[in-house]
Order: C-alpha cells, then structure tokens, then sequence
C-alpha cells in the first residue's frame, strides 16, 4: 500500500501555509508523513507546486485544475494505482492506532467497496482524508469531476464505501487546521 499526504491546499481560510505550522516540534507535514510511513510501504505529498517537503518523501505534482483533495487523489491513482492510503497534512492528533483500523478494515471489505474510510457515528459525516482509495475508484473519482462534481463524499456512492464508525469521544483525533481559531485551539489558547 502506498501512502499520500495531501498538501495541495491554498490555505486561504487559514492564512498562511497548513504544511509549515508547527506543532510539538515538527511541521504538520513532516509529523503526518512520518506517521504513515511506519504503515505502507512508500510515502509521496500531493502538492498543486513542487516544494521541499522537509524529508525524503517525493512530491506528485496535481495534474487537475485546481479542484480540491479530488485532484491530488485523482493524480496519484493515476500515477501509482492503488490502493492508497490518503492522509491529510493538517490533522495534529491523528494516531498510529487509527491507520492500524483503517487498514484492517480495509482487508475484511466487501469486494465491491473501492473506498475505506471513518464516519462519524452520530451524524454519519465521512473523513475522506483519512481513507484508502483503491485502483477501481479512479473511474468514478474521474466521472464525477468530469460532471463538476469535486466534493469527495459525493464522488463514491455509498454502496461502495466501506466505513468504520467513530465515536464523539474519538474526535478529537480527526481536529483539523482550517482556520485561526483552529490553530488557536491547538496552541491552547
């Protein structure tokens, strides 16, 4: 399995760059890839620029227009098959211990799924950047954008997701840094 750190984004709601904040020492981006290299067997950053990504890891440059997570995802199936395991770069409490799930949830799926990912169990909200994208889902990934689709939890139907739950008490581990007050509440302010 190959992983990829999604760092494409503008950070525009946030003000400066996602991938450059720093947090217990180590930048988002070094401490995510970090992260998912001790799970798969390769680590690449998704990127909308080529960039110095602080390690060994190479870039995949998005070939798409600009449109989101869908493209860094739809570049890399491309490029490198599947399955991938997609993380997004500015998630500062994720844990060793949700990748572990994840991925052997992966290997009980149904074999029509083409998707593994967490849902929210309360109100059923999809992480699609903590998921595995398997080689069959760039069709539909592809599909979808073509129709101007470029929200991911509306690119794979849900019949051919595979979801674990999460419970409220786990949320934390899915926080991510949109916005000042994100970045505000993870400094503890």
């Amino acid at each position: 399995m190959i992983g990829l750190v999604l760092a494409g984004g503008k950070s525009s709601r946030l003000g400066q760059d996602k991938t450059r904040v720093v947090h217990e020492g180590q930048t988002l981006l070094t401490r995510t890839a970090i992260l998912l290299e001790r799970h798969v067997e390769q680590v690449y950053i998704s990127s909308r620029h080529a960039m110095d990504t602080g390690g060994p890891w190479s870039v995949i440059m998005d070939e798409t227009e600009r449109i989101g997570p869908a493209g860094g995802i739809i570049t890399a199936l491309r490029k490198l098959g599947g399955p991938i395991f997609v993380l997004a770069c500015d998630l500062p409490f994720m844990e060793a211990s949700i990748i572990e799930r994840l991925k052997a949830a992966r290997e009980s799926r149904p074999p029509h799924c083409v998707l593994t990912t967490w849902q929210l169990k309360d109100s059923g909200f999809i992480e699609n950047l903590v998921a595995i994208y398997e080689a069959q889902s760039l069709p539909l990934l592809e599909e979808g954008v073509t129709r101007g689709i470029f929200k991911l939890s509306r690119l794979i139907p849900t019949e051919l997701r595979h979801t674990m739950t999460y419970s409220e008490e786990e949320r934390r581990i899915f926080f991510n840094i949109n916005y000042p007050g994100d970045l505000e509440q993870l400094r503890g302010r």
